[in-house]
């Protein structure tokens, strides 16, 4: 499920999808989703292979070639790393960089999405804007998010279509949980040749 949040509050209109382009495959019978556990998931902190160089995780999954994927969840990186909307925009940049990360969601007080703002936002607005005032001067407001359920097919299906580079993706209370973008899709098919993507 794919849904907008704008300024804190959840937007009534969804993003629309040609659903006929893309044709669902669904399992059959009773079958569950294949956990990614033991498979250098990247629900793990620290060490996933999507924020590793593509030549590492080559080299080291070689062997792997297959793997089934249904669902958002099981391909997120996570934990979301996100600062609040008050922080300064030298701060995020800052943070950024330290981080390696393209694109960084903004919480209010509570810690619910309000706002997001990627590197080109940054270095793009920051030439009008003094970099001491606050992010939430530049941050785009009405952000598409995702929940963990989500399928993998239509994931990828509106980020081409949306022609945006990332989706966060949010708990029940719209608090950030994690975050996948079209990087982490190319890192995916390299690290399993193989991938099938079931939805």
């Amino acid at each position: 499920m794919f849904f907008w949040i704008h300024e804190g509050r959840i937007s009534p209109n969804p993003p629309t999808t040609q659903t006929d382009r893309v044709q669902k495959i669904h399992p059959g019978g009773g079958s569950t989703p294949v956990s990614s556990e033991g498979e250098g998931s990247s629900s793990s902190s620290g060490a996933s292979f999507l924020h590793r160089s593509p030549g590492d995780v080559y080299r080291e999954t070689a062997g792997q070639t297959e793997k089934t994927v249904y669902f958002l969840h099981e391909i997120m990186s996570t934990p979301a790393l996100f600062l609040p909307s008050t922080e300064t925009i030298s701060h995020c940049l800052d943070f950024m960089v330290e981080k390696r990360i393209r694109h960084l969601p903004l919480t209010d007080t509570s810690g619910i999405l309000v706002g997001f703002v990627s590197d080109r936002d940054i270095l793009e607005k920051s030439k009008s804007y003094e970099r001491d005032w606050m992010v939430s001067d530049i941050m785009t407001k009405r952000v598409l998010v995702g929940s963990p359920g989500a399928e993998i097919r239509r994931v990828t299906q509106v980020l081409l279509e949306e022609r945006i580079g990332c989706i966060p993706v949010v708990d029940d209370d719209n608090h950030p949980i994690g975050i996948i973008t079209r990087s982490d899709l190319l890192r995916l098919l390299l690290k399993y040749p193989n991938l099938n993507i079931i939805a």
